[in-house]
């Protein structure tokens, strides 16, 4: 964590006050030079179902082929509410659902908003006011290493009553009989880049990012419902003052060589090669996970450092969001 401190501010520094034209005024630091990039290789365990309203898994075509595209919220949602339960078990926050965030009209925004709110972002109305923060983390796509061809699967599932026929109690007749579900297939490596940039984002910020990120979860909709299908590999954490265009997935595809070899630890090492000499700090991915598994350790020691220090935390977060929203 030190060999980022260039990149990230600390937490007591998160506000600061300006001179306006008749008094002083509170307001989120303002943005400085540091960019950090977290490298994620999402591995399917099970079948993962991407898609949007069609039946077909989600893809983009670039490079000359057609890739497996996941949209930043299929991995952000999840993990944005297991951060939730993170804080509600460090007593630090989680007070609302996610996505239901509210201001009740007599109350401070520092009741409501939190570290998620922070690292991850929200809005909610606050009387007549509308009280926006951005996330200080950035999901980027996650894409396939290989083309969409060799990733994804469809199988087909019988549509029946419980009684074990067809028949359609509602309707009076018989349901349609089958339906098709695309999925993407166990095996396949998807690359997502978790990116910080202006000095947003303070250490316990990052911590509780890798935190809800973790080692493995449940994705993707539909087959979510069937347990854990996703593990998590950290390729590396790179940071740099400037943010640079090969942390991109797009760029990563295309210079990783992910096309001829899924290999977890070929495909690692490659993106590390492309990705080291071009950042000021680089981190690779075992010591990245190694310190995912100390904070898990940690979590799980109630009344230990860390939940001390996402106690301490809470306290600075009232400062910046009353300091900024309370005036």
């Amino acid at each position: 964590m030190e060999r980022l401190n260039d990149y990230l501010p600390q937490l007591s520094d998160l506000l600061e006050e300006s001179q306006g034209d008749k008094s002083a005024y509170l307001h989120p630091k303002r943005k400085n030079l540091g960019s950090v990039s977290v490298v994620l290789l999402r591995e399917a365990i099970a079948p993962l179902v991407i898609r949007n309203a069609e039946q077909e898994i989600t893809d983009i075509e670039f490079n000359d082929e057609t890739y497996v595209r996941a949209v930043p919220n299929k991995f952000k949602y999840p993990e944005r509410g297991r951060a939730l339960q993170i804080l509600r078990a460090m007593k630090a926050g989680g007070r609302y659902p996610q996505n239901r965030t509210a201001i009740p009209k007599a109350s401070k925004p520092s009741d409501s908003y939190d570290l998620n709110t922070l690292v991850f972002g929200d809005s909610a109305n606050h009387d007549s006011k509308v009280l926006p923060v951005r996330a200080a983390v950035n999901y980027s796509d996650a894409l396939s290493l290989r083309p969409k061809y060799f990733c994804v699967g469809e199988s087909f599932h019988n549509r029946g009553f419980e009684d074990g026929t067809l028949w359609d109690a509602d309707a009076k007749k018989n349901t349609d009989n089958l339906f098709s579900r695309h999925f993407v297939s166990p095996g396949t490596l998807l690359v997502q880049v978790l990116s910080t940039r202006g000095k947003l984002l303070p250490p316990i910020g990052l911590k509780h990012l890798l935190l809800s990120v973790g080692l493995a979860g449940s994705y993707g909709g539909q087959t979510a419902v069937t347990g854990i299908n996703v593990r998590t590999h950290f390729v590396g954490i790179y940071a740099d003052l400037f943010e640079k265009a090969e942390t991109s997935p797009y760029e990563l595809v295309k210079k990783s060589g992910g096309a001829e070899n899924s290999d977890i630890a070929t495909v690692t090492q490659a993106i590390h090669e492309i990705l080291t000499p071009l950042h000021r700090t680089s981190i690779p991915g075992a010591d990245v996970h190694d310190w995912v598994e100390t904070l898990i350790q940690d979590f799980n020691e109630p009344g230990g450092a860390l939940e001390r220090e996402y106690q301490g935390a809470a306290q600075e977060i009232v400062k910046l969001f009353d300091g900024w929203f309370g005036q």
